[in-house]
Formats: C-alpha cells, sequence, structure tokens
C-alpha cells in the first residue's frame, strides 16, 4: 500500500464530531439536507454514542448495528435494528456482508470499527454497491500489505478522504518512507458533493474537533504529506 492512496482533501461542507468524547466518537462531513436512508454500524462492544447521536440528528433514518461479540445492544433503542453477527466477506450463522441491505437502499451512512475485518469486508463489495455509500466513517487496522491495495483504489474512486486521526493507543510506522499511525480513523464522502475538484487538506492533524482515543496519552500529530499538504506540488498523488 502506497501512502498515497492516504492523500487528504479538503470537505466541501463544515465537520462535526459524533459519539462520546475520546474512543468511540467520530468525525463526519456536515452535509445541508442529505438524503441518508441508512446508517449501517459495525463493532459496539459496550458503546453505541455514535449510533444514536447519529438518529438524533437524521431521525428519519434506518440504522442496522452488527456485532457478533455481544448479544444484545447496550441501551435499548426501538430506531436500532441489532444483528449479532460480525461483519465479513460472507453470509453464514455468525458473519454477514450486509449486501441485501446494502442493494435496498440508495443514500448510506457507513460506521465501522470491525478490528480488521473491514478490509475483506470492502473486498467482497462491488463497486456499484459502495457507490451508494454517501459517506463513510471506519477505522483501518494495519492496512499495510499489497492485499490493501485493490481496496483503497476502490474507496478512492467515487470517495475522497476528507478527514484523518490516527489512534493514539496503537503507536507508528515508518512505511515506505512516511509515518503513519498503526490504526487510523477515516472519514470519505462520496465525490457527488463535489462541485469542484477539492483543494489538498492544510488542516492540522488533530484537528480543533478531534479527541486522543486514549486520554491519557497525547494524540498523534501528522502534519505532513500526503495528510496535510501545505505546498501541493511536495507530494504527488495519483488520484
Amino acid at each position: 500500500m502506497h501512502p498515497s492512496v492516504l492523500t487528504c482533501y479538503e470537505s466541501p461542507f463544515p465537520k462535526v464530531r459524533v459519539g462520546k468524547e475520546y474512543d468511540g466518537g467520530y468525525v463526519i462531513v456536515d452535509l445541508p439536507n442529505p438524503s441518508y436512508d441508512l446508517l449501517l454500524a459495525g463493532g459496539i462492544e459496550t458503546d453505541i454514542s455514535f449510533e444514536e447521536q447519529f438518529i438524533a440528528k437524521y431521525p428519519s433514518i434506518t440504522c442496522y448495528a452488527c456485532d457478533g461479540t455481544i448479544t444484545s445492544l447496550p441501551t435499548e433503542n426501538p430506531k436500532i435494528t441489532f444483528i449479532n453477527k460480525n461483519i465479513g466477506y460472507q453470509n453464514n450463522d455468525t458473519m454477514t456482508n450486509l449486501q441485501d441491505l446494502i442493494d435496498e437502499h440508495s443514500s448510506i451512512f457507513v460506521k465501522m470499527d470491525i478490528e480488521g475485518g473491514e478490509i475483506p469486508w470492502l473486498s467482497c463489495l462491488t463497486e456499484r454497491q459502495m457507490n451508494k455509500f454517501d459517506q463513510i466513517v471506519m477505522e483501518f487496522h494495519a492496512p499495510f500489505s499489497e492485499e490493501e491495495v485493490a481496496v483503497f483504489k476502490k474507496l478512492n474512486k467515487n470517495h475522497y478522504l476528507v478527514h484523518f486521526h490516527g489512534n493514539n493507543n496503537c503507536g507508528l510506522r515508518l512505511h515506505n518512507g512516511i509515518l503513519i499511525p498503526n490504526v487510523f480513523e477515516c472519514t470519505y464522502l462520496h465525490k457527488k458533493y463535489f462541485t469542484v475538484p477539492p483543494k489538498l487538506n492544510t488542516e492540522t492533524i488533530p484537528s480543533s474537533i478531534d479527541m486522543p482515543n486514549i486520554p491519557q496519552h497525547p494524540d498523534i500529530f501528522m502534519n505532513h504529506p500526503p495528510f496535510v499538504t501545505y505546498d501541493p506540488h511536495c507530494f504527488n498523488s495519483p488520484l
């Protein structure tokens, strides 16, 4: 995986934080009058703050929350349908790929923190299915092999990466000459929301609305390309 696939761009709209403080909250693009018809959430454990705040913000949305490591949601919310399965590349007694739900909807918000299952899941989706994702918030867990190249190319075909934040509980690595967190959170926005080609991101990382995942440790500063690019000529992005 070449670091340039993580080139970060300016968002055409303001960003807000949704969910609880520290680990469990995510930065999303605050779209004007979005038409979301489905929230797909993966990886719940004991925290459903993001899903509940998202539903409060968009009360007409349908939400499905998936997690095979728990038997029920940590709180009862009649607007959330719980699927007691982990998200992955196939459908069986313990796993779901969610393709049936994706095929039934057209304007989907995706929020995933599935502990390494994100690459197999994205790999099994078609480009047509991923094109239905208006916005994606996803935590990636050490996606540094060649196996991930096709997934990031698929993501970048119809989406721009508009927010990046490193998980400060998992350290960094030097990958192809670039310092990258081992685990990081990404926010992708569909290209249909851009009326002109976006500018490269110049906002500092972490941003003013980010929070460290672990409050006892300092957050990870990533103020270098491809995450922050002050000079557009200093990093050649293939996107």
